[in-house]
């Protein structure tokens, strides 16, 4: 009984570490994106440097509270700190889930087999920087810490179609800065977001692993990127 009533008090502190996070981070990424960030980019000259600028205040928003959320409540996660990053992945799983991931981008491969795909003319490191880190950021917050504080095993579905969710409203700010918020729906690209952010979840949670979806997300946004249909 005694166990009982310190576990409860506990498990609510967690639940209200969650809840004051999520809103503090969803907040602050609004502002950033819609306001803060066009700001900056029209007062700096230098393109590059601004991007570089970008991305360190992502890691530091994203990643760093996400890993030292991760490691202090590390005993009540579904997948352990050092478990999601030394949980070892087969070759052949890891080449089924990037083969998975790339049949995503299908739309490529058929403009490839039509003489369609061409490289992106505007693909630079000054506008594409942010691919480095994609993949290390966002799977940090949305696979290795809310997901993995909310799973409560490897099919808790609600939790993996709530987390899905979560990563779609993530990139509203942007495409209401952009002025693509109206056209991500009407057109259903949002879908491919949706069905990214499930499949993503379910390959963390069977392969415990995090590096792995990592690996993929920068590599999918690259296909993404790097080839245009035209």
């Amino acid at each position: 009984m005694s166990m009982d009533k310190t576990a409860a008090p506990l498990k609510n502190k967690r639940a209200l570490v969650f809840i004051l996070y999520t809103v503090l981070f969803y907040g602050f990424w609004t502002l950033w994106a819609i306001w803060i960030r066009p700001e900056i980019k029209d007062a700096m000259s230098d393109s590059l440097i601004f991007e570089i600028l970008a991305n360190c205040v992502k890691l530091a928003v994203w990643t760093v509270p996400a890993l030292l959320l991760i490691r202090k409540y590390d005993s009540a996660l579904f997948i352990r700190f050092r478990q999601m990053f030394t949980e070892r992945v087969s070759l052949r799983a890891a080449l089924l889930w990037i083969l998975l991931f790339s049949a995503l981008c299908g739309d490529r491969l058929i403009a490839l087999i039509q003489g369609k795909l061409h490289i992106n003319p505007a693909f630079s490191l000054k506008t594409h920087l942010w691919l480095l880190i994609v993949g290390l950021t966002e799977e940090t917050v949305f696979r290795g810490w809310l997901l993995n504080a909310t799973v409560k095993n490897e099919k808790d579905y609600k939790m993996i179609a709530l987390n899905a969710l979560m990563f779609l409203c993530i990139h509203f700010p942007g495409w209401i800065q952009k002025g693509t918020f109206i056209s991500a729906f009407t057109g259903f690209g949002f879908i491919s977001i949706l069905v990214f952010s499930v499949l993503i979840s379910i390959c963390f949670l069977k392969q415990k692993n995090i590096v792995l979806p990592i690996f993929i997300h920068m590599l999918y946004d690259f296909i993404l990127e790097f080839w245009i249909i035209s």
